[in-house]
């Protein structure tokens, strides 16, 4: 797919292949409604332990978002699932998303990495930054079945990066998927159209089954503004006095396919290869702002990010015993930049084009020991090898196109690491008592060794009431990214080997209730430890990457649902954050800083109303939204420093509202649904933080029109 030029439409030609190849097959009939209220009577989750257990049961505070939440809603990626889940913040630099926990942000380039995304439970980090990629690139939502997401660290069970939360992506059977689901949504985001299509189908024949899905997606947020609560943002000349975006588009692509063998007795084996592609246009990039355009001498101007990464998984498991189970898993990944990936960097002369990739595999071997429903054990081993190529950036000369003299040699770096851990869950006296332990020990080539481990206490009050005290400890590993980025002009980030792993401890207690079936509230308060902190901060002229600080938090998260048969639906929540940093450092930037926290907010609202209404022309219909309220920030330390002096960026409230058909039968035995939903319907405008001395723009007002479809 290297060099290929790709376009959201273009994965109907999927769409047609996989009606053909599952011609004759059976649809199977499914009321949204109905499947919603069994998850909601008993959710089932996997994550916590690595073993099915209730939601309740789970030794974890854990959040699950079902595919019948994700049609409701109309989320069209992972990363608007997260931005209304509490204890998550998101940022978004309109190229990719950045994601906040219970006061905690990663800074300049983290790009999310302060957790752990896996779909199925294989990790889908893009290692040279160690970032996720939570657009519509990652997965066709229509092949998800639920995503569970944990808040609090879990490296004891999933190892590096599993740091301040993990969201694991369970997705659908290939038997569950039918023929083909299909959702295709069109319309404007601010004055650009745009469009997203996504789709996915499957089929079983005996013991074996496989499944395809595609996803893809073109919007332009261009004519955004530059916040002019910027105080230092890097502006080429040639712009004059123009502050809005001239290239803000976004192309996304995905692709995945799963074939294999399952047998409930015997175990399973099972592959599967999903490939993502990113184009963005970078008038927000931390380079330089507002590139794109035409210069004096008539040059195209412009930062391009475009980038691509394949895993290809092998899965297998083996029921040796009654009580038994062994597995085997392994992941290739490969990454790096497209041919039209630039960095203008504000120069007259040239502009950069990166040459960094990586190829790497991850292996896991495990063992479960399920001899009682009362206890299980798990152990397993882990290796992981990464090799990082990182080319010397070349610098193209504008007005000849040709590679101008460079100092600097490619750098391959391979990094291991190993790991064993352990983990146990024992009810000692079911179901007032579940006792929940787990270690593990990880040796990396770099920076060495790390024990990590949780242990945690589950209590069944009364039928309507379970509480959970819980304590973990993890690391997350530099990135490659930290520890050898190049600048690619003055003022740039450099990279830095003798960085340490970041380790957080965190405790939590949280309080569940659900005096109905149909009426649940949940509430947690958390204490956080980070220690050595690491993130790109401003020294002399660059941005070098250092262990600069430990910071502490204190979280309280709350949230209400409440459903009435298929007449309503509804949530409300509440998060309440304050934290505090200290920087080790003393000096002017340190006394400007301080010791507050920035770029989080200290609280945020979210709530959601999903209501039936009377249709007189015999279709049933639903209407609602959704609605975020977010508190004043303090901005990132970089601008803080360049502005001379602390400053906040204002509240702001996003509402979006929706109408859709439920329950539409055009053709016999085939759902449709038909949606107008409007993003940020008050076009909400304002700043978020940015790390590099300028703000992001909010999302203009988006207007989309969602047909969805299930042969």
């Amino acid at each position: 797919m290297r060099g290929a030029s790709f376009r959201p439409s273009a994965v109907i030609a999927a769409g047609l292949l996989l009606r053909a190849a599952a011609a004759g097959a059976e649809t199977p009939e499914e009321s949204i409604d109905d499947l919603d209220l069994v998850k909601l009577l008993n959710v089932e989750v996997s994550t916590a332990t690595k073993t099915t257990e209730s939601q309740d049961e789970a030794p974890s505070v854990i959040q699950v978002v079902t595919q019948a939440d994700i049609r409701r809603w109309g989320y069209q990626s992972v990363a608007e699932v997260l931005a209304h889940i509490q204890g998550f913040y998101i940022i978004d630099d309109h190229i990719l998303p950045d994601i906040g926990v219970r006061g905690m942000t990663g800074g300049l380039g983290s790009e999310s990495g302060v957790i752990k995304v896996m779909i199925d439970g294989r990790s889908v980090a893009y290692r040279t930054t160690s970032g996720n990629w939570l657009g519509a690139e990652l997965i066709p939502l229509e092949s998800i079945a639920q995503i569970e997401i944990i808040r609090g660290p879990a490296s004891a069970l999933y190892g590096a990066d599993a740091f301040l939360g993990v969201v694991n992506i369970i997705t659908r059977r290939p038997d569950e998927l039918g023929r083909v689901r299909a959702r295709a949504a069109f319309g404007p985001t601010g004055s650009h159209l745009g469009e997203r299509v996504d789709l996915a189908g499957g089929q079983r024949f005996g013991a074996w089954s496989f499944a395809l899905g595609a996803v893809g997606e073109l919007t332009d947020r261009s004519g955004l503004e530059l916040p002019p609560e910027s105080p230092a943002p890097i502006l080429p000349s040639y712009i004059d006095d123009r502050r809005t975006a001239n290239n803000l588009e976004q192309r996304s692509l995905g692709l995945q396919a799963q074939a294999g063998w399952s047998d409930e007795r015997r175990g399973h084996l099972f592959a599967s290869a999903y490939y993502s592609a990113i184009e963005r246009g970078g008038d927000f990039a931390h380079w330089a702002q507002l590139t794109n355009g035409v210069d004096a001498a008539g040059h195209a101007r412009g930062t391009i990010i475009a980038l691509d990464q394949l895993r290809l998984n092998l899965d297998g498991l083996a029921h040796v015993r009654h009580s038994v189970d062994l597995s085997l898993a392994a992941t290739y990944s490969q990454g790096g930049e497209l041919p039209p990936d630039r960095i203008d960097v504000a120069s007259d002369l040239f502009y950069v084009k990166r040459h960094q990739s990586y190829r790497g595999v991850d292996a896991t071997a495990e063992a479960r020991w399920l001899p009682a429903p009362r206890f299980n054990l798990i152990a397993g081993t882990e290796a992981i090898f990464d090799r990082e190529t990182f080319g010397a950036p070349d610098q193209i000369d504008f007005a000849t196109g040709e590679r101008l003299p460079r100092d600097g040699s490619t750098k391959i770096v391979d990094l291991v690491n190993v790991g064993a851990y352990t983990s146990a869950n024992f009810k000692a006296l079911d179901p007032w008592l579940k006792l929940t332990g787990g270690l593990r020990y990880d040796h990396h080539n770099v920076y060495g060794f790390q024990l990590t481990g949780r242990v945690g206490l589950v209590s069944r009050l009364h039928r309507t009431l379970v509480a959970k005290l819980l304590y973990g400890n993890a690391f997350k590993a530099p990135s490659p990214y930290l520890l050898y980025a190049t600048p690619l002009r003055p003022g740039d980030v450099i990279g830095n080997s003798e960085l340490k792993p970041q380790r957080v401890h965190t405790l939590e207690y949280e309080v569940s209730w659900r005096p109905r079936a149909a009426i649940g509230v949940t509430s947690s308060v958390s204490y956080n430890w980070l220690l050595d902190k690491a993130e790109f901060t401003l020294q002399g002229i660059n941005q070098e990457a250092r262990n600069v600080a430990s910071q502490q938090s204190m979280s309280w998260e709350t949230r209400a649902d409440a459903r009435y048969g298929e007449q309503l639906t509804a949530y409300a929540s509440f998060d309440l954050v304050y934290s505090w940093r200290n920087l080790g450092e003393q000096g002017y930037a340190a006394s400007l800083i301080g010791t507050k926290n920035v770029v989080y907010p200290p609280w945020i609202v979210r709530a959601g109303l999903d209501v039936a209404l009377p249709s007189p022309i015999d279709v049933p219909l639903s209407a609602g939204g959704e609605a975020i309220v977010v508190a004043p920030r303090r901005a990132a330390d970089t601008s803080i420093v360049e502005n001379g002096g602390a400053f906040y960026l204002p509240a702001y409230c996003m509402l979006d509202l929706f109408v859709t058909t439920r329950d539409l039968y055009i053709i016999r035995g085939q759902e449709s649904r038909i949606a107008l939903r409007a993003r940020n319907v008050l076009d909400t405008r304002g700043p978020d933080p940015g790390p590099s001395g300028f703000e992001y723009p909010l999302v203009a007002r988006e207007i989309l029109l969602e047909l969805r479809h299930m042969y």
